[in-house]
């Protein structure tokens, strides 16, 4: 750094040492560099095999200020010696660790890890010829990437899958850090890159897990989860913004990257994530619950792993739409969406015995009674419990403490931590948008379509709604009433769930009459009426039965995708959605056999989520960027 504070490139600090050796007068001439430091430190123009054999050199240590220190206490490399950090082009760095030191970067790479082993988001990785994808945003924890071998080096590439482009819906420089200048890497390397100040008003902060590594060790204690032990089923429950996500995140890595070191194979890898969290899934679009089957590390938050139920590696294997759900909301229709993927789980592992089940514990679930506990219990039979608050009277252990103590259940109470600044409305907008931009893509790696998805550029689905044979059987609204002659703009330029159903056996049981449900404890009359657009209402008065909302049980329907109603077709009485991912425009086509679609739309709440205001936003920003290129 020079006189005046501004930080030197790696560049000008290398000339800089070499003018002071060629000065000194009794500086002894450089030793020749071996053929294996010449393969390090030379540009490299494509991946090879990571050096098996290469001479242990030891990290030259600083005896300056600890570049980490404004982050997390922990012991870091300053990066300012040419032995510790290389800089192959203007998108490419390689690094060398020892054991216990950190990196910590801003924005998107891939990472190669070419020698040693380190640990990132709960996964150790070894020396191998993969590539992981990390996408660390300012708004969340940065992630460390920190040497568990005595000798470690990566290397760090730009990551262009589109994400980084989506058009601006309220979130200015999330790739880049404050006050640093955008360059045409995709990454920022902190101590290399950029300096972090402390007095800016975003600070940045680390994603320390060094008091969660016991927790992650002891509940996954072997290795090789396919062993003859029981594999576990963990369920995570706490408080919001307690780092309920980003556990999961790290127990899910840990375990896939156990799974790829063990030398015993099977024909079958990964976990189960049974997400019920409807506020902020880990994997679908909000308001969703789904049954998840991973088998690659996650190395960002939520929104940069959203997958479809056809993806060719990590893939949603079922997905339902309960909306905004609060505990006094809760009744036999969510209780049987829930069951059927507890059930589809337990199915899922009879066939691949040996598959770890994580559970996310939803918050509306801490209402609930002591009876439907011990049914949820009895289903999913956790080997772990871990609850991310310390408090003996949690409520989100309240449920299934005394079902826990008389079973072999092990209960782990965590404080919580908040790794992430960033509001519940923006992170819900994140999410929706990084879902309706998702491409189909021939890899295992998503890809992004940075357009506007109201731009008429992307995929649009026509349903029709008028007469018995239609594609839509009936529209849904929850989350408030609203009346049948408000429907249609209720309706308009709202987001949807497509949720497929079975066509009836009788044909006038869900057209134009009322279907009546009685039984000793509830009764629902349910009926669907036209309103003047011929959209056809269904409406629930009394109790909200299990097979009354949809006209299915659980096992009969599920939720094809998430899609924007942006033209409602009153002559032709057909509805124009724009869906998210390509993917689902061919699921919904394919599973027309057999099947009608409910449109269910879950009404905006008071803190904004459920809006479609990011998508007009994305268009005022493409409005804006085309003013600008054509000046």
């Amino acid at each position: 750094m020079t006189a005046n504070g501004e930080r030197l490139s790696a560049v000008a600090r290398r000339r800089r040492l070499r003018d002071a050796q060629l000065a000194a007068p009794t500086a002894p001439a450089p030793a020749p560099a071996s053929a294996d430091d010449a393969q390090l430190t030379r540009p490299v123009s494509g991946r090879s095999s990571p050096q098996v054999s290469e001479p242990v050199t030891e990290v030259r240590s600083v005896g300056t200020s600890n570049q980490f220190s404004a982050l997390v206490d922990a012991s870091a490399v300053h990066f300012s010696s040419s032995k510790e950090v290389d800089q192959l082009s203007e998108t490419s760095v390689k690094i060398r660790l020892s054991r216990g030191q950190n990196c910590v970067i801003v924005g998107t790479c891939t990472l190669w890890v070419k020698q040693g082993s380190v640990f990132i988001y709960g996964a150790t990785i070894h020396a191998s010829t993969s590539v992981h994808q990390i996408y660390a945003p300012n708004t969340h924890a940065l992630p460390a990437i920190e040497a568990l071998s005595s000798k470690a080096e990566f290397q760090l590439d730009s990551l262009d899958a589109g994400l980084t482009d989506l058009p601006y819906i309220g979130v200015r420089d999330l790739w880049v850090p404050a006050n640093v200048k955008q360059t045409t890497s995709s990454f920022y390397v902190l101590g290399h890159s950029f300096d972090h100040d402390p007095r800016l008003p975003r600070r940045l902060k680390e994603l320390n897990l060094s008091s969660w590594k016991p927790i992650i060790s002891g509940v996954l204690p072997s290795g090789d989860t396919s062993s003859t032990t029981s594999p576990p089923r963990i369920l995570l429950c706490g408080r919001r913004c307690s780092g309920v996500s980003t556990l999961a995140r790290c127990l899910v890595n840990r375990i896939v990257t156990r799974q790829n070191a063990s030398t015993i194979k099977t024909r079958h890898t990964g976990v189960l994530v049974l997400d019920l969290d409807t506020n902020m899934p880990e994997f679908a679009p909000p308001g969703t619950i789904s049954l998840v089957h991973v088998v690659g590390t996650q190395l960002g938050p939520s929104f940069t792993h959203v997958l479809t139920a056809t993806g060719r590696s990590n893939r949603i294997l079922r997905t339902h739409f309960l909306g905004d759900v609060h505990f006094t909301d809760l009744c036999d229709w969510h209780i049987d969406r829930v069951l059927d993927l507890v059930e589809l789980a337990k199915q899922h592992c009879a066939r691949y015995d040996g598959t770890p089940v994580l559970v996310l514990a939803p918050k509306w679930w801490n209402g609930i009674e002591q009876k439907l506990a011990s049914q949820l219990w009895t289903r999913i039979a956790p080997t772990d419990i871990i609850c991310l608050d310390a408090s003996t009277a949690s409520p989100h252990l309240q449920p299934w403490k005394s079902v826990a103590e008389t079973g072999q259940c092990r209960v782990h109470q965590l404080p919580g931590q908040v790794f992430d600044k960033i509001y519940s409305a923006r992170e819900h907008d994140l999410q929706m948008q990084s879902y309706f931009h998702l491409v189909d893509s021939s890899t295992d790696h998503p890809l992004w379509n940075d357009l506007p998805i109201l731009a008429g550029t992307h995929h649009e689905l026509t349903l029709s709604y008028g007469g018995d044979d239609a594609d839509v059987c009936s529209v849904i609204l929850l989350g408030g009433h609203v009346a049948l002659e408000d429907t249609y703009d209720a309706l308009e330029g709202n987001l949807v769930a497509i949720v497929a159903v079975k066509r009836p056996t009788d044909r006038g049981s869900m057209s134009d009459c009322e279907v009546t449900e009685d039984s000793n404890t509830d009764s629902s009359h349910v009926s669907v009426s036209r309103t003047e657009e011929g959209l056809p209402r269904l409406h629930v008065q009394g109790g909200m039965r299990s097979r009354s909302l949809s006209g299915s049980s659980g096992e009969d329907s599920f939720c094809v995708a998430v899609a924007m109603v942006v033209k409602i077709d009153i002559p032709s009485r057909q509805i124009t959605l724009v869906t998210g991912p390509s993917l689902s425009v061919r699921e919904v086509e394919a599973r027309k056999q057999g099947h009608q679609v409910a449109l269910v739309l879950q009404k905006a709440t008071t803190d904004g989520r459920f809006r479609p205001d990011w998508a007009r936003k994305e268009m005022e920003d493409g409005d804006a960027r085309w003013r600008k290129r054509a000046s």
